[in-house]
């Protein structure tokens, strides 16, 4: 009887390790895919910003991507220092289409006033791309 309870309790905890050996397999997949994702979009973000300044031809920053991952609820698999960082990077992005928004269009001091919100935003975009980078090492 002894014998049967421990082929029973051995067969449940190999059948335990080998599902969270699956998960964590599919966790760190998930991640990886979820920073290239991320990463490559905020590249793309950044030749954005400077053709934006250099023609002086503003529009809104699309952020499906970050909305996305929120979304799915995958920023959770991320640290906190990089969700932080993502969150301040595309917080930026949409703090700079709500000013763009509210802006009229022509207008000298308000031109200067979306090229510095561009610099904020490309100085916190290479933020997270800096620790993204770090991360993927």
């Amino acid at each position: 009887m002894t014998l049967l309870a421990g082929i029973i309790y051995g067969a449940v905890y190999l059948e335990q390790w080998q599902y969270k050996r699956a998960q964590d397999r599919k966790d760190r997949l998930a991640i990886d895919n979820i920073i290239k994702f991320i990463s490559n979009d905020l590249e793309r973000k950044l030749v954005f910003v400077e053709e934006s300044i250099k023609d002086r031809d503003f529009k809104p920053f699309f952020t499906n991507m970050w909305d996305a991952v929120i979304l799915t609820n995958k920023q959770g698999l991320v640290s906190f220092e990089i969700f932080e960082s993502l969150q301040g990077a595309y917080s930026w992005m949409k703090y700079y289409n709500t000013e763009l928004e509210t802006m009229r269009h022509g207008q000298e001091e308000n031109e200067k006033q979306l090229v510095q919100l561009l610099d904020d935003v490309r100085k916190s975009i290479e933020q997270s791309l800096k620790l993204l980078k770090e991360t993927e090492s």
